[in-house]
């Protein structure tokens, strides 16, 4: 008798993880090479609840408070946080413990859609703060120091700072300058260093937002380091922060039932990371050294360079760029995958991210390395390089109160959305940073640009198609 009668999701992760791929995306054990024979073995057997022995995570007194003393060492913080619900929900925990309903907050354009989400959530203004952009490469680069300084005279009131750092593309933001600048005026600068969870682990690589002066910081284990899917960290770096209002923030938001299987995956990757990070990431450095210098010979695809107008990026995240030739990044996704077995990390538009970590073996890096250099031998030149700058508006916006955004139910067609203001988070996926905010006026350029992507081959969020295939999005009833 087939077990798996009816059992769709099972089924397609059986697929998958049979289809022997090479995997370069998150998580970071990339399906259990990070995690040594004894934690495999035992890793569903640690599914378990608060028993005697065990402790509770909404009032620590034993072994996950050691850990969690731990982790405080090993990132150098005041006090560290389990977060069993991803990196989101520290956001939403550091968002509420140190900002009241009503208080400013500076926030690069570019953020996360969690960050969103929490200033509706807790009734906190955003004062967005515009990336840069650099045309050559199709990619936002972080809002320099002049930029922060002039956004802080024109709104003294902010309380503090949210930073996203590195971003997607292992993109780092200068942070010292600015936490210096932030504390002088006795604000606060909070860190979504969701993707730098490795930083503290070699010198090879950027320094952490807590070494650069950061308050508090979240990070996502699981992206690159040995954990699952949902195992992030909450650090807190100065005194400047209430470590009660953080806890009761974050237990707050976690659910009552935590994952034990979670926090031992934690656990295993901050003990492997001390004990091995410096030996196994300077390894792991070199070994992706010496494949960009063969992928430097590409004549259409290229390699995005680790360090970008004086701009550290994560070297461990393989970046390739498609604008000079004539496939998109989701055409080349898609010729890595079906040709050569090979699953990255994201695409858009003109780019394909793959993520490096300690999982990775010199033949995994030597495989892509010459399913690219081949790939690239058999595409053709562009004729003229597209752009895909993201049109980040500049104008009015007002995030929405939560029960306007929860009740607003009047949707039109995207096409004929010029004038309205934008009731949801418009949100290509992935990077998920949105394009459209809540309570941000819709222009004829977000129009053209959301077009624009979805023909390439994007998965949009906040946009949905009524029966008759129009994309339709929700907006605020009354135009602008």
């Amino acid at each position: 008798m087939n077990r798996y009668r009816n059992t769709p999701l099972i089924n397609a992760l059986k697929k998958y993880i049979t289809g022997q791929r090479t995997i370069m995306h998150m998580p970071g054990h990339k399906q259990g090479k990070g995690f040594d024979p004894d934690f495999l073995s035992n890793a569903v057997r640690f599914d378990l609840t608060e028993l005697n022995g065990l402790d509770n995570f909404h009032n620590p007194e034993g072994a996950i408070l050691e850990s969690m003393e731990a982790l405080r060492k090993a990132y150098g913080a005041e006090k560290s946080y389990f977060l069993v619900n991803g990196s989101s929900s520290g956001i939403h925990a550091g968002i509420l413990a140190c900002f009241n309903r009503g208080d400013k907050i500076l926030v690069n354009r570019n953020c996360h859609i969690s960050v969103i989400n929490a200033l509706i959530l807790f009734g906190v203004e955003p004062v967005f703060v515009m990336p840069g952009y650099i045309d050559e490469y199709n990619l936002a680069v972080p809002p320099g120091i002049d930029e922060w300084k002039t956004a802080l005279e024109q709104n003294p009131d902010a309380k503090g700072a949210l930073v996203t750092t590195p971003d997607y593309y292992g993109i780092c933001q200068p942070l010292s300058d600015l936490s210096n600048f932030l504390h002088e005026k006795g604000k606060l600068l909070l860190v979504d260093e969701a993707h730098g969870a490795h930083f503290a682990f070699s010198d090879k690589l950027p320094e952490t937002a807590l070494e650069q002066g950061a308050d508090l910081c979240v990070q996502s284990f699981h992206k690159t380091l040995p954990a699952f899917t949902q195992a992030a960290v909450l650090h807190i770096g100065s005194k400047r922060i209430d470590p009660g209002k953080v806890s009761r923030a974050v237990s707050m938001i976690t659910t009552t039932s935590p994952s034990y299987t979670i926090m031992a995956s934690m656990d295993y990757a901050r003990d492997f990371a001390v004990s091995s990070g410096t030996e196994v990431y300077g390894q792991l450095i070199d070994i992706l050294d010496d494949a960009k210098k063969k992928l430097s010979k590409m004549q259409k695809l290229r390699v995005i360079p680790d360090s970008i107008e004086g701009l550290k990026r994560d070297p461990t995240r393989l970046v390739i760029d498609t604008s000079s030739s004539d496939i998109s990044g989701y055409e080349l996704y898609d010729r890595i995958f079906s040709e050569y077995r090979i699953t990255a990390e994201m695409c858009d538009t003109c780019h394909v991210v793959f993520i490096h970590t300690m999982a990775d073996t010199a033949g995994d890096i030597s495989k892509l390395t010459h399913a690219l250099l081949e790939t690239d031998s058999s595409i053709g030149k562009s004729n003229s390089r597209a752009s895909f700058r993201i049109p980040f508006s500049t104008g009015r916006n007002s995030i929405p109160e939560l029960k306007y955004y929860l009740a607003s139910t009047e949707e039109i067609p995207l096409e004929k959305a010029e004038g309205f203001t934008c009731a949801d988070a418009v949100t290509p996926y992935p990077p998920g940073i949105p394009v459209l905010c809540p309570g941000e006026a819709i222009t004829a350029e977000h129009i053209r640009y959301l077009d624009k992507v979805k023909k390439y081959g994007a998965d949009v969020h906040g946009l949905r198609k009524d029966r008759n295939g129009t994309g339709m999005i929700r907006v605020i009833n009354t135009k602008t």
